[in-house]
């Protein structure tokens, strides 16, 4: 099955696969559109009523075109939009990033996605789960997503360390118990900074977004 989902890996001797989580294991857009969504509607005292759509496309078009670590879309949204003045800037960008790190999102695992995470642990594959960003946020993601049941203990937090623990970085691996030598581990990411982080630590990378693959 791996090798035709994934056929640029040797799987015969591989012996873990490490993934990471947003892009990766789903499609991290709708929970983007979900949680700005809420945004906007928890803040709407900031804005025309009229403005909602625009401002929602807005947010998730400097999303799609900056990514998920880019720390100025709050900043960007109400320079653009906003009816009161910049004093209440840092409120709204306050109220923002307290709704965006606590929400609690609807989201599934798609059933294909569960169907090869199941395939791999019944293959006697050890899996382990490295995901940067606010531990609590990411926390209710894996909830959400039931990964917490697929990955068990093996899920580690690199910002709990501190951010010099955040990929490309590798210090988060002292953490994590390997007895493989690296080139049979395969860290699957769809961003550079995973594959930066695969190469760092010396194993094959496997770029895939939602688990689909990407060449």
């Amino acid at each position: 099955m791996l090798n035709v989902l994934y056929p640029d890996i040797d799987w015969s001797h591989i012996k873990y696969i490490g993934f990471d989580l947003d892009g990766t294991l789903y499609d991290e857009f709708g929970f983007i559109v979900q949680t700005y969504k809420n945004i906007i509607l928890a803040n709407n005292k900031f804005f025309r009523i009229e403005d909602q759509t625009k401002i929602l496309e807005f947010m998730t078009e400097r999303w799609l075109h900056k990514g998920s670590s880019y720390n100025r879309i709050f900043e960007e949204t109400f320079n653009q939009y906003a009816t009161r003045n910049m004093s209440f800037q840092k409120e709204f960008i306050d109220n923002a990033l307290s709704i965006f790190r606590t929400f609690v999102p609807d989201i599934l695992l798609p059933e294909r996605n569960s169907a090869i995470l199941s395939y791999i642990k019944k293959n006697s594959y050890n899996i382990f789960l490295i995901t940067d960003g606010n531990v609590e946020l990411q926390s209710q993601k894996i909830r959400s997503l039931g990964l917490d049941k697929v990955f068990n203990n093996n899920i580690f937090f690199t910002r709990k360390f501190g951010s010099e623990y955040e990929k490309p970085s590798t210090k988060i691996l002292k953490y994590i118990n390997m007895s493989s030598s690296p080139d049979k581990i395969v860290y699957a990411g769809d961003r550079e900074v995973d594959k930066l982080f695969a190469e760092g630590a010396g194993f094959q990378f496997l770029k895939v977004y939602n688990l689909i693959y990407c060449r």
